[in-house]
């Protein structure tokens, strides 16, 4: 039940300093609760290093004192925490080699950007980093494994900085029943639960439109519904590696360039998903889910009026009523102010459904971060309420009450957490 046995002993020998017992309780709770849902943790040799890491967030903390936030207004709605074994498992992101990340950076940053929160969520290939592994059955309990300790650390940083972090879990898809559990722990978590679930373009080479997750946007769907008729649940769309998946069970990479993937690939990859979405209906049948999109929505904006002629007229205009209110696009990457025209013109796409997102830590040194912002600050579209809308009110309508938000530049209260500014479901 419990094979890591933590610095402190065991449960009979729980210690009495407060900040030693927090850290016994999650080497004990990690392990209890895979046991109990079914997975093996020592299928990964990092295991006990990641767990000691993830205990170590509740009692070595950061002096955020040193920050300055009273300026800050922003929403961040694409980042990404990196504990240092992922980053070792995956020392390579989309042709570039994986940045380091640490709570007082990220915190550092937003201070330096008037972000007041930000949306954390693991970046690819998140829980799908064993594509070399032939043993079909032995990929599959790496894979549980290894989505449970990047969520138990995501958590346990929002638990730690409740004021400044809000997160999202990600799967163990394509493996459905087990993200299904995954995410009934995961939001079980009163106090440190998610505000919503990330997901890849594709998991093992299925698109999220593929009727195999339809269980699992179903138990979303009744979760939202739980809630009531304007109830919502946000699934957040990241692109990943393009794989194809032999009959014989491998996984081969399919991307056709050479290229890294992060200089075109990822658009394409949110195209794809994007299509997968509305050809299957996926987006119609489940009509309490809110898609978070990337990247201002990747290639999609060039190719959505040739690609909505294939699918037929009722679902088409079903799609276009869609991307225009329950599809949310960020501004991570060179999005403003050119990209973000194949949204706002092409798609007609109302500026309401524009989020802000600066793609930390892996947006650093692969674009200039400063220059866009600057972009969407000097956005000759937008007046000064609209930007304002896209730095952080348009998140805030997004989760409707389930991230905290702060105070304007002026000292003024800004909107309340989950006020109904009368938007639709």
């Amino acid at each position: 039940m419990n094979p890591f046995t933590s610095p402190y002993g065991t449960y009979e020998t729980m210690p009495t300093n407060k900040a030693q017992f927090e850290e016994q309780i999650l080497w004990l709770q990690v392990q209890y609760e895979a046991f109990v849902d079914g997975i093996d943790l020592t299928v990964l040799p990092f295991a006990q290093e990641a767990i000691a890491d993830i205990a170590s967030l509740a009692s070595n903390p950061v002096d955020t004192t040193t920050f300055n936030f009273t300026k800050a207004t922003r929403i961040d709605t694409h980042t990404h925490a990196i504990p240092s074994w992922f980053r070792a498992l995956e020392p390579n992101a989309a042709g570039r080699a994986t940045p380091t990340w640490s709570i007082e950076a990220h915190l550092r940053f937003m201070s330096e950007h008037a972000i007041w929160r930000s949306i954390l969520c693991i970046s690819t290939p998140q829980a799908n980093a064993f594509a070399d592994e032939r043993d079909a059955e032995l990929r599959r309990k790496k894979t549980l494994a290894l989505a449970r300790l990047l969520n138990f650390f995501a958590a346990q940083v929002c638990s730690a900085y409740p004021d400044r972090f809000s997160w999202l879990a990600v799967t163990p898809l394509p493996y459905v029943d087990a993200a299904v559990t995954e995410l009934k722990r995961m939001f079980g978590m009163v106090g440190r639960e998610p505000v919503g679930v990330g997901v890849l373009t594709n998991h093992e080479g299925l698109y999220p439109g593929d009727e195999q997750f339809d269980p699992l946007w179903q138990f979303l769907q009744d979760r939202a519904l739980a809630d009531g008729e304007r109830g919502r649940e946000v699934v957040f769309v990241h692109p990943t590696e393009p794989v194809i998946r032999l009959d014989d069970g491998r996984l081969v990479a399919s991307k056709p360039s050479p290229l890294r993937s992060g200089l075109g690939e990822f658009y394409f990859e949110t195209a794809r998903a994007i299509s997968s979405l509305t050809a299957s209906s996926t987006f119609a049948k489940f009509n309490h889910l809110h898609w978070r999109v990337s990247h201002g929505a990747g290639a999609f904006p060039d190719i959505s009026d040739r690609f909505l002629l294939g699918v037929p007229d009722d679902l088409a205009l079903q799609a276009k009523q869609a991307y225009k209110s329950r599809f949310w696009y960020d501004s991570a990457g060179p999005v403003w102010p050119n990209q973000i025209k194949g949204l706002t013109e092409s798609m007609d796409i109302p500026v309401a459904q524009m989020v802000f997102g600066t793609d930390f830590p892996y947006g650093i040194g692969f674009w200039d971060v400063d220059a866009n912002i600057r972009g969407l600050e000097e956005a000759q579209a937008l007046g000064d309420e609209e930007k304002e809308d896209v730095f952080w009110r348009n998140a805030v309508e997004l989760w409707k009450g389930k991230i905290g938000v702060g105070r304007g530049g002026g000292g003024e209260e800004m909107v309340e957490v989950g006020e109904d500014t009368g938007s639709k479901v």
